[in-house]
């Protein structure tokens, strides 16, 4: 705090006094008025650097929001379009004739004999397009209309694509399974999936597997069968079922004239499918 010094006597004073407290002499208030205009500058500059560092931040923050909302956008197109554009999956062929998959099954379980069945990518894809094409409506639904489910088969696994029409354009949704079956019935894993060309967890595809319960409620009769053979295999291009083994009178699977005694009993695969 300043003190006003007495010229006269030598009083230190208040800074707010104009004559001495101790003689009345009036005081000299140069220095204290200059230095209260030094502090009101010095305050009105704070105050105005505060105002601009303010403004800065608005525009900093306004700045940010704004980017964040075009990449936000930009992603949100980018999945869209994503999703419209078709994946990879064979054009739909009407050259081929489509084998009776269904009674190869049933002569394959009811034969009482082992049998192995191998059926093609394009061969099961015929089969789908003959069979679902009289439960069409079924599987049509508002504003969606079904055309056709496609198969692709890989190394242990199965792809399974559905295409349904919009407005006359086709939409794509696929799921991967590994399929394992046996023992009268199928176990499934889900291994990702993919709306158009944009790909899925397999936890998510979990929860999105509902759009494929119309398909898996017209194939239910092709499921049961399935269930039923003795094991089923996934090869590039190629699905391999094998039948289930004839039960002999001691109850146990008899031995075909081709396989060696002890080697009856399928293994497990390090997949988790029974060869």
């Amino acid at each position: 705090m300043t003190k006003l010094i007495c010229p006269e006597c030598g009083h230190e004073n208040e800074p707010e006094r104009i004559y001495c407290h101790r003689c009345g002499a009036r005081l000299d208030r140069s220095a204290t008025a200059s230095r209260t205009s030094q502090q009101k500058e010095l305050k009105d500059t704070q105050r105005h650097v505060r105002k601009m560092l303010k403004q800065q931040d608005v525009a900093f923050r306004r700045l940010f929001f704004t980017i964040s909302k075009v990449v936000l956008g930009a992603c949100a197109a980018a999945a869209v379009i994503q999703m419209i554009l078709p994946p990879d999956v064979p054009s739909a062929s009407k050259d081929v004739a489509p084998r009776q998959i269904n009674f190869d099954l049933e002569n394959a379980i009811y034969s009482h004999r082992p049998a192995q069945l191998e059926y093609t990518e394009e061969q099961v894809n015929a089969y789908l397009a003959y069979t679902l094409k009289s439960k069409q409506s079924a599987l049509n639904k508002r504003l969606l209309n079904f055309k056709r489910a496609i198969v692709g088969f890989g190394e242990g696994a199965v792809t399974i694509t559905a295409e349904r029409s919009l407005f006359g354009y086709s939409l794509y949704s696929g799921s991967a399974y590994a399929v394992r079956a046996g023992e009268g019935k199928i176990v499934v894993s889900n291994k990702g999936g993919n709306i158009g060309r944009l790909p899925f967890h397999p936890e998510i595809m979990q929860f999105m597997d509902i759009i494929f319960a119309d398909l898996w409620s017209a194939l239910q009769r092709e499921q049961k069968l399935i269930a039923k053979m003795g094991a089923i295999e996934f090869h590039e291009k190629q699905v391999l079922l094998s039948g289930p083994a004839a039960i002999g009178a001691t109850g146990r699977p008899t031995l075909s004239p081709r396989e060696p005694a002890g080697q009856h009993q399928p293994q497990e695969s390090t997949t988790g499918i029974r060869n």
